[in-house]
Formats: structure tokens, sequence, C-alpha cells
């Protein structure tokens, strides 16, 4: 209407055509473009309405080709226990170093054997700068000796001695462990903090960020001797024997920043490649004095080679851990749309890549 009015108060024929020329193609071209505009604007639309319902469900992407991913939840806080008081080395004196907790190692038993070198992969999966070489323990395994057992009783003080003296030399000869504790409370140092030792075997865990492969070199090996089975419910070591080790743990956590998710036991980390069974060795599957060693209940986690490299569990397979990890890998199975067995293998895989690259840095 207002191209109109314009139209009728213009007196010339030839200039009145123009002009309504001119308005009729620009207002086309308006149209258009209004038109385009309306279009783009619905496709637009159409490709992010179905990305905002998945942010605002709270819905995960789907998977990526790679498959390993984040631990399940943590069933407890590891923030209070993440720190630890500073402790630091007061004398050494002869074969002997004392800390500033109380705790006392005796060294005279210390041997050397191949220094520490691991790999370290990321947890996320993200592999696209490769696993980082490192030579600082990150972690601490607790065992049992499994070895011959006396009453403890002060009438068999001398065959509680005998028995001692023989395992210690044992270990040592077989480089077993860096710290053994005897059933006296005795801290004895076996291997060299610096070096790797024969403790851990074939082995997995997983801390925030990092996933270790066979933990000889990357964990401290702590042994108590005793002897253990997996149902038991009743304590295995003296009550000197959990306060040294109380002792250690603080001591090696302060020198070297471990934190308290990394404080495992032999059963929780030990893996049979052979049959792709996680629990292989079963020391310490139940009954660790975890709160008295001022640690969280690191039974509750979820152990890594059932969820990041589809180990199927044995030893303790109702504990909280075990449940929870079986639990997550059978929601990821499904959120990649693969069976579960089919999603197990593909972790299984994954496993036995980083176990190869593991055992070249090694060797």
């Amino acid at each position: 209407m207002q191209i109109a009015r314009v139209a009728g108060s213009i007196g010339d024929p030839v200039l009145r055509l123009r002009f309504l020329k001119t308005a009729t193609e620009q207002s086309s071209v308006g149209a258009r473009i209004r038109f385009y505009w309306i279009v783009w604007s619905a496709l637009l639309l159409t490709m992010l309405i179905p990305s905002l319902v998945r942010r605002a469900a709270g819905s995960p992407e789907p998977l990526k080709t790679q498959v390993l991913r984040a631990e399940p939840p943590h069933t407890h806080d590891f923030k209070d226990a993440v720190k630890v008081a500073p402790v630091w080395q007061v004398e050494k004196a002869g074969d002997s170093e004392v800390y500033s907790n109380g705790l006392r190692v005796d060294t005279r038993f210390t041997v050397l054997n191949h220094p520490r070198l691991y790999l370290a992969f990321p947890r996320d999966g993200n592999h696209s700068n490769g696993p980082i070489p490192r030579s600082q323990p990150v972690g601490i395994v607790y065992h049992t000796t499994e070895s011959q057992q006396a009453p403890f009783v002060a009438q068999d003080n001398r065959v509680l001695m005998r028995l001692g003296e023989s395992l210690l030399e044992y270990v040592r000869r077989e480089r077993a462990y860096h710290y053994l504790i005897d059933r006296f409370g005795r801290v004895y140092r076996v291997v060299a903090e610096s070096d790797a030792a024969d403790h851990a075997g074939y082995s997995v865990w997983a801390d925030d960020k990092w996933l270790y492969v066979n933990l000889n070199d990357s964990f401290f090996g702590v042994s108590f001797e005793a002897r253990s089975h997996p149902d038991q419910s009743e304590g295995v070591v003296s009550p000197a024997q959990i306060r040294a080790a109380a002792m250690l743990t603080e001591m090696l956590r302060s020198r070297y920043q471990i934190s308290a998710e990394n404080c495992v036991t032999h059963a929780q980390v030990s893996v049979n490649p052979s049959n792709m069974q996680a629990g292989y060795h079963t020391d310490w599957a139940a009954g660790f004095p975890f709160e008295a060693l001022g640690l969280p209940d690191n039974y509750e986690l979820a152990p890594p080679s059932l969820w990041a490299f589809g180990f199927t569990p044995t030893g303790n397979p109702g504990s909280p851990g075990v449940k929870l990890a079986e639990q997550d890998l059978s929601s990821n199975a499904a959120r990649s749309g693969m069976p579960l067995e089919a999603y197990r293998k593909r972790l299984q895989k994954q496993y036995r890549d980083c176990l190869a690259q593991s055992r070249r840095a090694n060797s």
C-alpha cells in the first residue's frame, strides 16, 4: 500500500513506471531474503534440538571408538584421606633409620634390584601422546607372606624368631618386597626404594588420571608376616604389625606424595592373563585394616582390571567394588551398542596391547 501511495503522487508516467519497477524488484529481493532466513533458521534448530535435549536430560554422548573410560564414582570421599602429615627422617645410624612419626626401619638386609621404570597409560583412553615413562613410585600394594606360622604366644618366642629370620632371608634372596613387617612389628627394608621389587606380578590398578599395568615398578610392596584367606573376618596380624604398618604408610605417602586410593591389597590388583580372571592372588582379599592405617575402605573401589580391561572377577566377587565394576561394565556395553561379551573382549585386547608395551619398556 505504501508503494501505491508514493506512485500515485508521481505525475510523470515514465518516472512512475520506473519507480514501480524498482520498488517491486527490491520488495521481491527482501521477500526472498526473509524466506531463506526462515528456512535456514529452521534447519539449524532441527540440528541443535537433539543435542539440547540430551544435555537437558543429562544423558552422556555415545562412546567413541576408544572405550577406556573414567572409573565409576567413588563410594566414599578421599579428600580428607589424600592429605598426610609430613614425616621426615630424624636419624640414620648404623643399620637403622628413625622417622619423626616413631617409625624405625632396620636396613641390615637391604639389597638392590633393577631400577624403577614403567609406563603410565592415560585413564581416559587418550593415547595421542602415548603412555608416559616414569620412575617414581605412585602407590603401595599390601601382601601377606603366606609363610609358616606358629602361635603368637610368649612360650613360642624362640620358634617365632627362627621363623622370622628364615623368612627374611628368603624374601631378601627373591627380592620379593620393599618392606617386610615381622610378627613383632619390626620393619625391615628389603629392596631399596629406588628399585623395583618382584611383588605384584601380573597386576592392574588406576588412579584418577592413569592406568598402571604390572605394579612391580610403579608400586611399593609391603608385606606382613602372616597368612590370610579370602573369607576371613578375624584379624590375621598382630597389633604391633598394624601400628608399624600405619607408621610405614605415613612415611611412604609423605615422602612420595602417594594418594590414599593407590594404597591397595594384592587381591585387588592381581590378574591372570591366561584366563583373563581378576583376583588370581587372594592375600588380603578381605579383612585388611584400612582404617587402622589411616586409609579409607578401598574395598569399595571398583577394580580397574574389570571396568578398564574386561577381566572377570574371582576371589571376592561379592565385594562392593566388584559389584560396582560389573554394573558399570554392563552399562558401558549397552551405551556402546555392543553385547557385553563383545565389549569385554574389546577391553581385553586393549589390556594385551598395554601389556606388550610395558614389556618392551622393561626390556
